[in-house]
């Protein structure tokens, strides 16, 4: 854009946010000035007259709203049209500044093309109020020489009133074209409407709209008004052939007062129509971003014979560029539709797998879900690492006698409770409940980082886990009588395990598998009730945070030497419990 007409204000607190505004204007063309906040931008406008302002809302000292509000109290300063640029996107702040007389109203971060065309058309509105306001002027000033020579001046007087409807109308036309191009987003909607007034004002017996379909090399008419234009509907011009085709092709307009003069014209459309074409005026479209020709517009013979002038060209040549925007408009508002689906769509998607990831968290281990998110494209793969990691098991004495006399829904209601207790304090301590085996429990208890002291947190799990059952007892006294005295085991383990994931392709559980996961299982089965045993990997671990007695070996199927065993004291625990993993 070149020629602009005068100087923007860009008012804004953040330096950057000025500077990107600022660059963005002059690659336009724009000169442009700047204010840090509302009382420097009063101050400066006060001293210079600026064509339109850029205006933030959140600024030290003076904010935008203020700002709005004296500039509209300002019989001066209530003409200069106002854009706010701003990141308050909430539509109470959108409606006061409209409400406080702001032209515009765009949200940071602002795209560069929407920010050329409203800045485009408020200046293009400003001029024409200008310019409407000016004949105006002229009209009263016209209307007051007439008083005084009405007798000598009544036919020119004619002729000039005459010739003000006519650019009033022209005026009103082009102002209710860039009312629909700011407010309603349907193409066909908005181009009809450009042919219909562009027909109207010039005084056109029929107008048309043809756009380039760039693959098949030729303009297809879009828009078609007049007697002809329902035999026009399926018709094709070739890029270059004839006077729409000759001005899709060069980017030029044509002015032709007599078309059958013209060697350019090509009178097949007559035939096939019936219509017979004398003059008219052909103007291309222009795209916003790349300036290519992207279709013509026509208007073809003037009401009551004559032909176009040049005014009516210029005046054509508006109708044009403002059907150029529109076709931008509708672009980027499909675009902007479009994007809004997406994300419409990617979220409803992430709130399914929120709602999934919830309801698996009772079935799958924490660490597994946190790794699918992860990895959620990815195919979940068979295989495992080995780890040294602290494996613990548990489980209730004496379990199936009990559940033999006892009815299953209380068998079931006992398990639970119970399980739900158990499992609280394996997760506050890091550990992860791998599988529930009946009425037994095995955890594992991964290294977090080089420093963890995984063993430690699994005897710690145990130590309380006895503790706990203590406290379910003293409560299943009053409630459960029958289940009052149960006690449990408690088996842990420390060495190298396989962790991963184990099974088939289509159905696999994330686990630990390995020797020392069957010693921490047999330590646990050799056990004693309300006891805490564990191998001698693990109480090297553990001995100088805890106590332990040293206790008989057991042996292990497939081991040759038998397996050290201590009983750790179970004892309240001074230290607070570990959380997370």
């Amino acid at each position: 854009m070149t020629n602009a007409p005068g100087v923007l204000l860009v008012v804004d607190d953040d330096p950057m946010n000025r500077d990107l505004l600022c660059q963005r204007c002059r690659r336009e063309g724009y000169e442009t000035e700047e204010a840090e906040d509302g009382l420097q931008a009063l101050e400066k406008l006060a001293g210079r007259a600026y064509a339109l302002v850029l205006l933030d809302i959140r600024m030290p000292r003076l904010d935008g709203f203020d700002v709005l509000e004296r500039m509209k109290a300002n019989a001066e300063l209530r003409r200069i049209p106002v854009v706010v640029i701003s990141a308050v996107g909430e539509v109470d702040s959108i409606a006061r500044c409209l409400e406080l007389g702001a032209d515009d109203y765009l949200t940071k971060p602002f795209d560069a093309t929407i920010l050329r065309a409203r800045i485009a058309a408020c200046l293009e509105r400003k001029r024409l109020r200008e310019q409407e306001q000016s004949l105006l002027c002229e009209v009263q000033s016209l209307n007051a020489g007439l008083q005084r020579r009405v007798d000598e001046a009544t036919r020119d007087l004619r002729s000039q009133a005459e010739a003000l409807e006519c650019h009033v109308r022209e005026l009103t036309a082009l102002s209710r074209v860039s009312i629909a191009i700011n407010s309603a987003m349907d193409m066909g909607t908005v181009l009809g409407l450009i042919m219909d007034l562009s027909r109207e004002v010039m005084g056109a017996e029929a107008s048309s709209l043809l756009m380039v379909d760039k693959a098949a090399g030729k303009l297809r008419f879009h828009v078609a008004r007049g007697s002809a234009a329902e035999a026009l509907r399926e018709h094709t011009v070739e890029l270059g052939q004839g006077i729409a085709g000759w001005v899709a092709a060069t980017g030029r307009p044509l002015l032709i007062p007599d078309a059958y003069e013209d060697s350019r014209f090509d009178p097949s459309h007559d035939r096939q129509s019936g219509f017979r074409t004398r003059s008219l005026v052909t103007v291309p479209i222009r795209g916003e971003r790349e300036q290519a020709v992207v279709g013509v517009v026509q208007v073809i013979n003037k009401v009551g014979g004559g032909a176009f002038d040049l005014d009516g060209l210029r005046l054509f040549q508006s109708f044009a560029g403002m059907a150029g925007v529109a076709l931008e408009n509708a672009r980027l508002f499909g675009e902007t539709r479009k994007m809004a689906e997406d994300l419409r769509a990617a979220l409803e998607q992430e709130r399914r797998l929120t709602i999934e990831k919830g309801k698996m968290g009772a079935y799958v281990p924490r660490s597994v879900l946190d790794e699918i998110s992860r990895n959620r494209e990815q195919k979940l793969a068979l295989g495992g690492k080995t780890v040294r990691a602290t494996i613990l098991f548990s489980d209730v004495q004496g379990f199936t006698r009990l559940s033999e006399t006892m009815e299953p829904q209380r068998v079931v209601g006992f398990l639970n409770e119970y399980m739900t207790a158990m499992t609280a304090i394996v997760e506050e301590e890091g550990g992860i409940v791998d599988k529930f085996i009946g009425d037994g429990l095995m955890s594992v208890f991964l290294p977090r980082d080089a420093t963890d002291n995984h063993a430690l947190r699994a005897v710690r799990t145990g130590v309380r886990m006895q503790l706990r059952m203590r406290e379910l007892k003293a409560g299943w006294r009053v409630t459960r009588p029958d289940v009052a005295e149960v006690a449990i085991r408690v088996g842990i383990n420390t060495g190298e395990v396989v962790s991963g994931n184990i099974g088939s392709e289509t159905r696999m559980d994330y686990t630990v598998v390995g020797d020392n996961v069957n010693v921490a299982s047999r330590i646990e089965s050799n056990g004693r009730p309300g006891e805490v045993h564990v191998s001698q990997s693990t109480y090297e671990a553990i001995q100088a945070q805890l106590g332990a007695t040293r206790l008989e070996p057991i042996h292990v199927k497939n081991r040759t030497q038998p397996v050290q065993v201590y009983s750790v004291d179970v004892v309240p625990l001074a230290a607070a419990p570990a959380t997370g993993l």
